[in-house]
């Protein structure tokens, strides 16, 4: 056993520390099956003062950790970059630290997942507002806000997990324990305020992608869930793709307050009915695209004045109403109800066997995205070739396009785009070109969508390295981003390799 390994024992115990090859291998990989990272150990501390110990051997050895949630990344965030470091677990760091009714706040340990947390909520007529990210049943506190993590539900009327957020216990790199909001000023009693005392410290770490900090206590905003609710679901005309926008861009520009709306694409509508994952739309003779909206209020008058205003907008671009139950149609009963929020984002993966998503997903003006997604269509057409050997080995050639297309705070949308593809293991064969395709269109996908001026707000492994190669940043962004790493991570222990730090 090592000395690095004995060091890191007296910490946590030898329930909560593993060199064993299954467990690192478990925390290999992410949601991508595309990309691989084995750890040297794994570790699962327990508390902020156990985090600070870690990092501070870390240093000592020179050794670089990995911060790891729940592990929902899609771009390879929460695993190495390469064979080696330590991968440390949040996840046992989960407890619900407080509830201030008074003052709309909860505080908690940012390894608790969104479904956990809001499950709590739920009996207390209170909700998060943003859900979370759209795996949010196991996603983490702590990387929905490394992430600006959206999808969960709720997005329209709240934006980010991170527009929510009070203050922050943040472990910095080198071991250091920091407040940030209203917990800068030492005598304060209780979070109340993420603005003040100086500088937003806490946008610091929204976003990071783990390379500033790792987020051991976080505060959230909380807020009553209204008692009404309205949810409507619409076959749209044709020209979908447009009209969709059209809507979406109308919402806005009325000033309607809504809490949801979703778009799904035409292909999207037919596969989905075809392998059997839309029940409700079986009966549809014209498979094309679907919207919906849902809207909350508190009193049945400001309800029924929002359906009116909602439903002259979908009724006057020549949308047709489904009926109210789900059984008919209405999927937005289902999302808003039956706890579909987190089970609706990425509709396509894993339909097929061996079929895995190849992710893209991304933010963009609502007036962008038809013309993105037309684009992504000759994307797929000029590498035709590169799929055809897929094919050839598989039966089956990559899909192209986008889950449901989510409308965000202010005028933006989250495109769920990206490809799906099988992976290298195929037919009990390893097929290695399977893996190389599939990195080689990943990284021409997502340049493509960079020159298109899309925000990523989950970057990982792939796509932070590759906004460097590409010089997709800013000059003097990138050279700020290097100097407040440099200064307090000076030996690059957090996240070693993302954004080629």
């Amino acid at each position: 056993m090592s000395k690095l390994y004995q060091k890191l024992e007296r910490i946590v115990s030898e329930k909560r520390i593993s060199n064993n090859l299954y467990i690192r291998h478990a925390y290999s990989r992410n949601v991508s099956s595309n990309l691989q990272g084995v750890p040297d150990l794994v570790i699962r501390p327990k508390s902020t003062e156990e985090i600070s110990e870690v990092l501070k051997i870390a240093n000592e050895e020179n050794i670089p950790v990995i911060p790891r949630g729940g592990g929902d990344c899609e771009f390879g965030g929460s695993k190495p970059i390469g064979d080696t470091g330590i991968v440390l677990d949040t996840k046992s760091m989960n407890s619900i630290l407080n509830l201030d009714e008074e003052n709309l706040i909860v505080t908690v340990e940012a390894g608790i997942s969104w479904g956990k947390l809001n499950e709590y909520l739920c009996h207390y007529g209170l909700y998060t507002g943003c859900l979370g990210p759209g795996s949010g049943m196991t996603s983490s506190i702590g990387g929905g806000i490394s992430h600006h993590s959206v999808g969960g539900g709720g997005c329209a009327k709240y934006g980010a997990c991170t527009n929510q957020l009070v203050s922050l216990e943040v472990v910095l790199p080198t071991g250091e324990i920091i407040e940030t909001g209203s917990q800068a000023n030492r005598y304060s009693k209780i979070p109340f305020n993420r603005f003040g005392n100086g500088p937003d410290l806490a946008g610091l770490f929204c976003g990071d992608n783990g390379l500033y900090g790792i987020k051991a206590k976080v505060s959230l905003q909380v807020f009553p869930k209204p008692e009404f609710a309205n949810y409507k679901t619409f076959l749209m005309p044709r020209k979908s793709l447009e009209i969709s926008a059209q809507i979406m861009n109308e919402i806005r520009q009325k000033g309607i307050d809504i809490y949801d709306a979703m778009y799904f694409m035409d292909l999207v509508v037919s596969l989905g009915i075809q392998y059997g994952l839309f029940p409700m739309w079986e009966h549809l003779k014209r498979k094309r695209g679907i919207i919906f909206y849902t809207i909350e209020a508190n009193s049945e008058v400001e309800l029924d004045e929002k359906t009116k205003q909602l439903d002259n907008i979908f009724l006057n671009k020549k949308a047709e109403e489904f009926g109210s139950e789900i059984s008919e149609g209405n999927i937005a009963k289902w999302h808003y109800e039956e706890q579909g929020h987190w089970l609706i984002a990425h509709n396509l993966w894993g339909l097929v066997p061996g079929f895995d998503p190849v992710d893209a997903e991304c933010k963009v003006p609502i007036n962008a995205y038809p013309k993105i997604m037309r684009d992504l269509d000759q994307w797929d057409l000029e590498h035709s070739e590169d799929m055809q050997k897929i094919l050839e080995i598989t039966g089956m050639r990559p899909v192209t396009g986008s889950g449901p297309i989510i409308m965000v705070k202010d005028n933006n949308v989250e495109l769920t785009c990206g490809f799906s593809s099988f992976t290298s293991y195929y037919n009990g064969e390893k097929h290695t070109i399977i893996d190389e395709i599939n990195i080689k269109l990943w990284k021409s996908l997502l340049e493509r969508l960079v020159k298109h001026g899309a925000m990523f707000y989950m970057q990982g492994d792939i796509l932070s390295r590759l906004m460097v190669d590409i010089g997709g940043y800013q000059k003097e962004f990138y050279e700020l981003m290097k100097a407040i790493k440099n200064v307090i991570d000076p030996n690059h222990i957090l996240s070693r390799g993302k954004y080629n730090f």
